[in-house]
């Protein structure tokens, strides 16, 4: 159960650093800005790394020290992990839908 609640969190954490590092992307002007695609691909990036990042913590930290208990871990692990992945873009699409005039409107 603590797996699935890591993989949210760890999801949490990297909306706020998409969340920052779009805020820090400066808006261009013209008619050709190259900011809102550069916010996109800092939102996906921070998608891609999302998992590898939980897969790495649970892999390390997380493994249990007894046999019976690591099977069980390990069919929770893929769910944890598409859980935290789907909570990641619908926090990230509510957020740009909220947000559609701001920077982070720019996610999707």
């Amino acid at each position: 159960m603590t797996t699935y609640f890591i993989s949210i969190g760890i999801a949490g954490l990297f909306i706020l650093i998409a969340a920052l590092i779009s805020n820090m992307i400066k808006f261009q002007g013209g008619n050709n800005p190259k900011d809102p695609m550069q916010r996109k691909i800092a939102f996906w990036i921070c998608a891609l790394v999302n998992p590898i990042l939980f897969y790495v913590i649970a892999g390390i930290i997380m493994v249990p020290s007894k046999k019976a208990e690591q099977i069980k871990w390990n069919d929770s692990i893929p769910i944890a992990l598409a859980i935290g992945i789907v909570a990641y873009i619908v926090i990230g699409f509510l957020l740009s839908k909220m947000f559609k005039n701001g920077r982070l409107g720019h996610w999707f």
